[in-house]
């Protein structure tokens, strides 16, 4: 489908739709992720599918390969009552073989900063209880 034809398509969608009565919720019935299920309605599908095309044609703009681009997922019908929300789509340029499904966190120096800093002042609060504890014992004795 041309770009043309797919936002027509999501106009139409979103045109015919009355927002009250659209439903879509994402569940978990059983220990994990692989035992997940969607129960909607048509009018909350349609929508949704009108959002994820929305999505897709938001990759053809312009961005870095190998950068992320977010597009907010915002129907507006998902029930709050969810086990979980979809709240964004991850775009992303690279061909299925190249993508990988987690990226690596890489630790910057402000992370480091932080952890050492952290670090620091545990240890500098136990000197102090130390300090105070035996402050009291003397102040005692």
């Amino acid at each position: 489908m041309t770009d043309k034809e797919i936002g027509e398509l999501i106009n139409e969608l979103r045109s015919k739709k009355n927002y009250n009565e659209a439903y879509i919720g994402f569940f978990q019935y059983g220990g994990g992720p692989d035992e997940s299920y969607i129960k909607a309605n048509r009018q909350g599908l349609e929508l949704h599918a009108a959002e994820l095309l929305a999505a897709a044609l938001e990759t053809e703009t312009e961005f870095e390969t190998g950068k992320e681009k977010t597009f907010g997922l915002d129907e507006g019908i998902s029930d709050e009552e969810s086990d979980f929300q979809l709240n964004y789509v991850e775009l992303i340029k690279e061909k299925r073989n190249d993508i990988k499904p987690y990226t690596e966190y890489k630790e910057t120096w402000k992370d480091k900063a932080f952890k050492v800093g952290c670090v620091s002042i545990g240890i500098l609060l136990i000197v102090l209880i130390i300090i105070g504890f035996i402050t009291t014992l003397t102040w005692l004795g």
